[in-house]
């Protein structure tokens, strides 16, 4: 029997669009600006000294930062897994620490966009070669997730499936990242 159950592992749609996945990058961007606008603002009235790395290495903007990589998922979350491996010389150990959920924490598709690849896969009525299949992901990561499955045999299986479009997001991902750097090292591409 092939029930829905809900998920522990929480759903998200991934941006698939080199233009959403840019606009993602954007809205994380700007949450980020505005909690050191305020924390900023915050720590001006209280008398302290503000420093930008201090105002932008915050646990907040660490948790920002995270969920939106693990809702992107592709090359800008394995970025972040990179990044929570960091030993201190990057950043403050809190903001390594709140990344490394990104090692164990990904997001999985909601069940339309994984129906859509599970039939793009195996074709329509795929759920007449399984017995069971268990709805719920076991894992989730930054290119796709697992799911449980039996045959009408009795053979358990470890279903993979690749998030939508995860190649085109890997190559939107790495070129929104070269033009960002090559911007703020003065080099501009030009289109």
């Amino acid at each position: 029997m092939l029930n829905m159950t809900s998920n522990l592992i929480q759903e998200q749609h991934m941006p698939t669009g080199k233009i959403s996945r840019l606009a993602h990058i954007g809205s994380m961007a700007t949450g980020v600006m505005g909690n050191m606008l305020l924390e900023g603002g915050k720590q001006l009235v209280q008398g302290k000294r503000v420093t930008m790395q201090d105002l932008l290495l915050t646990p907040k903007n660490a948790q920002r930062f995270a969920d939106h990589l693990a809702g992107m998922r592709g090359a800008a979350m394995k970025v972040g897994q990179l990044l929570s491996m960091d030993a201190g010389e990057l950043m403050p150990e809190a903001f390594s620490l709140i990344l490394s959920r990104l090692r164990s924490e990904g997001k999985s598709m909601p069940s339309n966009q994984l129906i859509k690849q599970l039939e793009n896969a195996w074709g329509r009525g795929w759920q007449s070669k399984l017995k069971r299949f268990n709805w719920q992901p076991i894992a989730a990561a930054s290119i796709g997730q697992v799911h449980e499955a039996m045959t009408h045999d009795g053979q358990r299986l470890a279903i993979k499936v690749q998030y939508p479009g995860i190649r085109t997001t890997i190559d939107s991902d790495v070129d929104n990242l070269s033009r960002l750097l090559n911007h703020y090292r003065g080099n501009p591409q030009r289109s």
